[in-house]
């Protein structure tokens, strides 16, 4: 446990796209869209402030760990993550294409964060981080299908 600057930088590089949201935020947004039931959406809440916490709090566990082929998955998912943020704003901030497929892949703006988070719970090899991940995922995974399916 300690405090280091990577710790603050893992969890920044996936809230960066995010925080532009707040500014731009999306057009389009259908009326129909319905709330995920509340436990859903606490257990989002619970798993990202965890996961953004938890590298900050733990950020020299993180700095001394080797660079592997988990944290290269950590970075190519952050650039198809960073891909799907300018899909977004192309197209003019468009409400579903925060849901669009990416090819095969469904809600990837939802899925390549909580891969990241994931990864970085592998690589660090820490169970902490997995619950962290595992929460994030129940939560975020859930609330972005069910407003895919009702955009789809």
């Amino acid at each position: 446990m300690g405090l280091h600057y990577i710790g603050f930088i893992l969890p920044l590089l996936i809230l960066l796209p995010n925080l532009l949201f707040i500014f731009f935020a999306p057009r389009y947004v259908p009326s129909s869209i319905t709330a995920p039931p509340g436990i859903l959406t606490v257990l989002e809440r619970a798993g990202q402030i965890s996961c953004f916490t938890l590298p900050i709090l733990f950020g020299h566990r993180i700095a001394v760990q080797p660079i592997t082929s988990l944290s290269w998955l950590m970075l190519i998912c952050l650039i198809f993550y960073y891909m799907c943020w300018v899909r977004y704003y192309r197209s003019g901030r468009t409400f579903s294409m925060l849901f669009k497929p990416l090819g095969p892949l469904h809600i990837p703006m939802a899925v390549f964060p909580v891969l990241y988070f994931s990864l970085l719970a592998l690589w660090i090899e820490s169970l902490l981080f997995a619950a962290a991940a595992a929460v994030f995922a129940i939560g975020h995974l859930t609330v972005s299908w069910n407003t895919y399916k009702q955009i789809g």
